[in-house]
């Protein structure tokens, strides 16, 4: 099996084992989603070199969209808490958590949402508020 595929599927057991635990976050009315400009441009320009330096050897660019496609529904914080507890692959959890926001920011801007002009921020649970939504 090849790292993208073991990678993929690996995504795809903790996205199960998401759902299970959290049943169904569904976009509660008046939430948040990532389509309100959550993230700033200058955060995924460093997301950007940060997904180069750590993400891009196992990920492509084009490998987000079906991801963000199977999260629609669910929250922000927990893509963030499975992006930051299992990636990089060979080291889990190694990068700053600001890192880790800076990169899911570049997803998002690759993936067509719009940045804004307040900062993505994992304090606070608000990840947590924020909904994946198609663009």
């Amino acid at each position: 099996m090849r790292v993208r595929e073991f990678v993929g599927l690996g995504l795809a057991c903790v996205m199960a084992v998401s759902g299970a635990a959290v049943a169904d976050t569904g976009e509660a009315a008046g939430a948040r989603t990532v389509n309100d400009a959550v993230y700033t441009k200058s955060q995924a320009r460093d997301g950007k070199r940060l997904f180069r330096d750590n993400c891009q050897m196992c990920h492509d660019r084009k490998y987000f969209g079906p991801v963000l496609r199977a999260w629609d529904g669910r929250t922000v914080g927990m893509l963030f808490q499975t992006m930051s507890s299992t990636m990089p692959m060979d080291n889990p959890g190694a990068l700053m958590r600001e890192d880790y926001v800076n990169i899911l920011a570049y997803i998002l801007d690759e993936n067509g949402y719009p940045d804004g002009e307040a900062e993505l921020d994992f304090r606070g649970g608000v990840l947590d508020g924020i909904v994946i939504a198609q663009p």
